[in-house]
């Protein structure tokens, strides 16, 4: 009697010190008998899955699984562990005791008694949620890349072509003034539809390395209230704005921060046929608060709320890749473009949706650290003249004659460069109050390399870097470069001339 007493005193130390072990294993282990019912786990297992050990003892596979039917490795392993012992591997997804559902890989083992006869297994769970969400991310990147390519080689010469289109068109407005109220309004119609242009340029931009960026500090409560009600005018849907007053500056490229804007509230209009609200929301988000998927930091967060039909929940993880659409006449990029713009801008995108309840998208947006003075939007409708030498390096001789004439009726005198070369050569010769240089030279010397020769002849030299395309940071960082303003292909001649006032 008392060796039965020694004994289970003995079993009892045993299963103390073994459950004493796998509790101090940060991963949740569970062990169950041959039948798949549950014996015990650790306390890891416990937090993670949000159940005390009594409540797990004698449950099974089906009580913990979201759809044991698709990962039937289990079942087989308990069939057949007593003749063939083996470990297991499988991947499938847990209800986490937070509502969220985690994707997991369990590992199980064979548990053998000391004839090697199996009585039951071990297991471990490890949370690869990060990974595949991480693989999933890499896998929406690369396509939007391999989309790049294309897409930058068609704006770069789509550009070239507008430019001399809207600048010829500029021109034959002002002097063509004397002329019918016929002509006048046909020329504005021609531009109009030549700024619709542009705005696909930058679409398409938007997708290439050569997107970049060209950003300002600015207050977004204006571009989110003047975006919002273009879009929504004539529509039969109103919106509702939250925006503190206290709201932080961001350094954004409002073109691109508009069209994300519009995209998103577009797409709010169009689910709501039958009217509704749209939702405005902005508020600052400290670095504690931040986002699992940013960088620790000061955000703007933005949500746009629609009352509209929702976004099925097998559609929700494809809704930003290219070419994915649930629209009849949609191209399915719109969103797309949304993903790329906001990555760009180191930020971070998401939507929510319960169908028949509505869609909410949320923008994250760096905030500036050190505040700057905002200044207002310089005026682009009013032609500045000037005075003055001009130096442009272009390669293209349509668009070196156009500007060249514009130049001029802005009052400068201008000489032509084809490339770098040639313009180091016409500086060294003679003086110029500011040039204007071209990226992209094909098969030549480029802006990049001009403004560093440029700068050892003459360190205060004033020069504009311009481009309709580029895979290099300058556009969207020009004074970090010598620059000492951008003008972004194709321009108005109300732009040029601002540019170059400001400049010189």
């Amino acid at each position: 009697m008392a060796e039965n007493k020694s004994y289970s005193r003995y079993v009892q130390e045993q299963l103390h010190l073994f459950q004493t072990l796998i509790d101090r294993v940060p991963s949740p282990i569970f062990y169950k008998d041959i039948w798949g019912c549950y014996l015990g786990c650790n306390k890891a297992f416990e937090e993670y899955l949000g159940i005390t050990r009594e409540e797990l003892v004698g449950q099974n596979e089906i009580d913990i699984v979201k759809d044991p039917q698709k990962n039937p490795l289990h079942s087989a392993i308990s069939l057949d562990i007593s003749g063939h012992p083996s470990s297991g591997k499988y991947e499938t997804s847990i209800r986490h005791p937070d509502g969220t559902e985690r994707i997991v890989i369990i590992e199980e083992a064979p548990m053998t008694d000391l004839n090697g006869i199996a009585i039951g297994f071990v297991g471990a769970i490890n949370d690869i949620t990060e990974i595949r969400t991480s693989e999933k991310e890499r896998m929406r990147v690369d396509k939007l890349e391999s989309l790049g390519v294309l897409a930058g080689g068609i704006a770069h010469d789509f550009n070239n072509i507008l430019t001399m289109i809207l600048g010829n068109i500029s021109l034959a407005k002002i002097y063509g003034g004397v002329n019918t109220d016929k002509l006048q309004h046909l020329l504005e119609s021609a531009e109009q539809a030549v700024e619709r242009a542009k705005d696909l340029t930058r679409q398409l931009l938007t997708f290439s390395k050569g997107g970049s960026p060209v950003k300002k500090i600015v207050s977004i409560q204006g571009l989110l209230k003047n975006v919002t009600e273009f879009t929504l005018a004539g529509k039969n849907v109103r919106s509702a704005f939250d925006v503190p007053p206290d709201l932080l500056t961001v350094e954004i490229d409002e073109n691109q921060i508009g069209q994300v804007i519009g995209n998103i509230i577009l797409n709010a209009q169009q689910a709501m046929p039958e009217g509704g609200t749209v939702s405005i929301k902005a508020e600052n988000i400290l670095s504690s608060n931040v986002n699992g998927a940013l960088i620790k930091g000061n955000y703007v967060k933005i949500s746009i709320r629609d009352q509209g039909i929702g976004i099925p929940e097998e559609y929700l993880d494809m809704i930003f890749d290219p070419y994915f659409t649930t629209k009849e006449k949609g191209s399915g990029l719109g969103l797309s473009i949304c993903y790329s713009i906001i990555k760009k801008h180191q930020g971070y995108i998401s939507a929510e949706s319960m169908l028949g309840i509505g869609t909410t998208f949320v923008v994250y947006l760096p905030a500036v650290q050190i505040q700057h003075e905002v200044k207002g939007q310089a005026e682009t409708t009013v032609v500045m003249n000037g005075k003055g030498k001009i130096l442009v390096m272009d390669d293209e001789e349509p668009i070196r004659s156009i500007v060249g004439d514009i130049l001029q009726y802005l009052g400068y005198t201008v000489d032509f460069a084809n490339n770098g070369d040639d313009a180091v050569n016409l500086y060294v010769s003679q003086s110029y109050d500011a040039v204007i240089l071209d990226l992209t030279i094909p098969g030549g010397m480029g802006g990049k390399e001009t403004i560093k020769r440029l700068r050892e002849i003459d360190p205060a030299i004033k020069a504009i870097v311009s481009s309709g395309y580029s895979n290099d940071p300058i556009m969207s960082d020009y004074v970090a470069y010598g620059f000492k303003g951008v003008i972004v292909k194709p321009y108005t001649i109300y732009e040029i001339s601002n540019v170059l006032k400001g400049v010189m």
